[in-house]
């Protein structure tokens, strides 16, 4: 089985679009691809390759997948809101999937999410993350505001670098410390594997609520 952490950007905005494939191995993740600047296609073509040679794949998005209907916040935005409060986080990058500012990523999300689903319904597992959330809830307390100045620090992002090889993942040196677009993939495909595996746990999770929610949300 192998784990897709992706890190959306809008539909126009490829170059902010990262992917990562990984494998579990002696309790860590090996990461054997490692993309950026993805199209929908090119995204798609990923998760082809990989539905050829497994018989599984468990995909992490960092995207909503799913918006109120009516607009606002859906139960699982007021729930990571309220755990990243909990964590001592600031909750500013958990907002409302259909904010102006957040509406053409919502877009893709839904889109991709579907097409993926859709074209192999018994091949992949998805489900919706948020990589800040999830370093967040696993650093030590005294280092849990790299998991905000990562995004604007280089000095912390190399941190987060340098920690995710020490702790969860192999050939990690493939992961450009300067691109926050990488480590989040990096991230989402941590908190999927600790969805999905039978010995790991997720940090923060909400199940499904089909119909208007079909996918879970893990951090």
């Amino acid at each position: 089985m192998k784990f897709i952490g992706i890190d959306l950007s809008g539909p126009s905005n490829h170059k902010d679009t990262a992917a990562v494939v990984c494998r579990e191995e002696h309790n860590q993740l090996f990461i054997e691809d490692l993309q950026s600047g993805l199209s929908d296609q090119a995204i798609f073509s990923i998760i082809t390759e990989q539905a050829k040679r497994n018989n599984k794949i468990y995909i992490g998005i960092d995207a909503p997948l799913s918006y109120q209907d009516g607009g606002g916040d859906r139960e699982t935005d007021r729930g990571l809101r309220n755990y990243a409060k909990h964590l001592g986080v600031k909750p500013g990058s958990i907002m409302p999937p259909t904010l102006t500012r957040m509406i053409y990523l919502t877009a893709r999300g839904v889109h991709l999410a579907h097409m993926i689903k859709n074209s192999f319904p018994n091949k992949v597992e998805i489900v919706e993350v948020h990589p800040g959330i999830a370093l967040a809830s696993r650093l030590p307390i005294e280092d849990r505001p790299q998991a905000v100045l990562y995004k604007k620090d280089e000095q912390s992002r190399r941190f987060v670098h340098k920690w995710l090889s020490e702790i969860y993942f192999q050939s990690v040196d493939l992961v450009e410390d300067s691109s926050t677009h990488q480590l989040d993939a990096c991230l989402a495909a941590l908190a999927c594997w600790h969805w999905f595996s039978e010995t790991k746990s997720p940090a923060w999770h909400m199940p499904e609520q089909p119909p208007h929610h079909p996918f879970p949300f893990s951090s």
